[in-house]
């Protein structure tokens, strides 16, 4: 029932973002992160509410389209990390023209608003395809902000770098935030996690997401006074160079 409701709330918050256009085109990065009323979430808060939501009631399901469950730890060969976390996002929708059922090979040749075709099935470094985090970067839906546990909330995304020369290798999401000495917890593919300590998967970057991000990534450019503006730091990680063999042509659920 929680779940429902937040689905519709996203709809509606939504909307009304990409309705006001330039005028929340017009707000900082940082806006979603703004104080509030105590008790009243902002448009962020409830988007990012859905994707948890959502990734709790999947990260045990065999394939996107088979909700068996697997066990803890268990391989999920047709359903793998990449794809899981942009299904929650997806369900929020912040993938806009993709839903969170959509047949697998429209993730596989994702074409954003912006022109660009992304592969939503892979995280790894392949310089032929744009992968998750590109997307994430190029939207303006993610902010690479490195190393910062403390800073996790939940809807976030977490990238590993354990791949070949350093290179991005796996991909959660953060399902509860730091408190005290309690490390933010994930939910990931694949294997199957449920609320999984954040360092299990280091070396990492927390990749904040920031919904009205869109409006000035896919959705065009703020207005010449707010883009005068300074804008926070984007810390993109590098592409790294990735050995030949491992150069090749994904097929089907990736990593």
């Amino acid at each position: 029932m929680r779940h429902a409701v937040r689905r519709r709330l996203a709809g509606a918050a939504l909307t009304l973002a990409l309705a006001a256009g330039p005028a929340l085109a017009a707000a900082p990065a940082h806006a979603d992160s703004a104080p509030v009323s105590a008790g009243v979430p902002t448009i962020g808060d409830v988007l990012r509410g859905v994707e948890v939501d959502w990734a709790e009631g999947h990260w045990n399901w065999t394939a996107w389209n088979d909700s068996t469950p697997v066990a803890f730890g268990a391989d999920q060969e047709k359903y793998q990390c990449a794809e899981y976390v942009a299904r929650a996002l997806a369900a929020a929708g912040l993938v806009p023209g993709l839903g969170p059922d959509d047949p697998q090979d429209d993730y596989f040749h994702y074409t954003a608003p912006n022109g660009v075709t992304y592969d939503l099935l892979l995280i790894s470094d392949l310089p032929q395809y744009h992968n998750l985090y590109d997307y994430l970067m190029d939207s303006h839906l993610g902010q690479d902000i490195g190393d910062h546990p403390e800073q996790a909330r939940p809807g976030d995304v977490v990238v590993t770098y354990a791949g070949p020369g350093g290179t991005k290798s796996h991909t959660g999401l953060v399902v509860t935030a730091q408190d005290g000495s309690t490390e933010p917890t994930l939910d990931a593919h694949n294997r199957a996690r449920s609320h999984y300590g954040y360092h299990y998967y280091a070396p990492s970057h927390l990749v904040r997401i920031n919904p009205l991000g869109l409006l000035n990534g896919l959705f065009g450019q703020a207005p010449a006074a707010a883009a005068a503006a300074p804008a926070a730091p984007q810390l993109k990680a590098p592409r790294a160079a990735v050995p030949a063999q491992v150069q090749q042509d994904p097929a089907g659920p990736q990593v």
